[in-house]
């Protein structure tokens, strides 16, 4: 099944953007340092180029520090913009990131880069949002259409996600 979700930088620090949405309601509701390896195939060329097809199609090696470790595929769809507008994951436990990372090379595929990223997933009641705060990169907020412990959906479409997130007035 396809599912959708949105990314968004904000324009302030991951501390400030927390203390906002304590201020508007929102609770955590996990607190979690995530590893992610990224891996292509080792026949594609990694470039500008050819930066669409590194997102598009990968399998990452996914830490949930103290959790759980997995191979995820991510299948992406992508508009002719490069804009993400669907996802598909499958995805295997395994029993450590070494050993997923040597097993992918063993098979042909190399890694792209390694991103770490330190993770609040909070709530309100009647949504979900990670706040994201990516080592190198910046603070992020994401929105994915299932809730994880909520019943309903945060949006059905790219532009209900957009919608739902735009009324809290974030500064992303």
């Amino acid at each position: 099944m396809e599912e959708k979700e949105i990314c968004l930088k904000s324009n302030v620090s991951f501390e400030e953007i927390k203390n906002i949405m304590f201020d508007i309601g929102f609770k955590v509701q996990e607190d979690f340092q995530m590893n992610d390896i990224y891996m292509i195939n080792k026949d594609v060329d990694i470039s500008l180029d050819n930066k669409d097809i590194i997102f598009k199609d990968n399998i990452l090696v996914r830490e949930t520090v103290g959790k759980r470790t997995l191979l995820v595929n991510k299948i992406k769809k992508l508009d002719d913009n490069g804009v993400v507008i669907g996802e598909r994951k499958v995805k295997c436990p395994i029993a450590d990131s070494l050993s997923g990372y040597n097993f992918l090379c063993s098979i042909g595929y190399k890694k792209v880069f390694e991103l770490k990223d330190h993770n609040l997933l909070v709530t309100n009641g009647v949504n979900e949002i990670y706040i994201q705060d990516v080592e190198g990169l910046g603070t992020y907020i994401e929105m994915e259409q299932k809730n994880l412990l909520l019943k309903n959906t945060n949006g059905d479409t790219i532009e209900e996600l957009v919608n739902t997130i735009k009324k809290y007035n974030l500064p992303l």
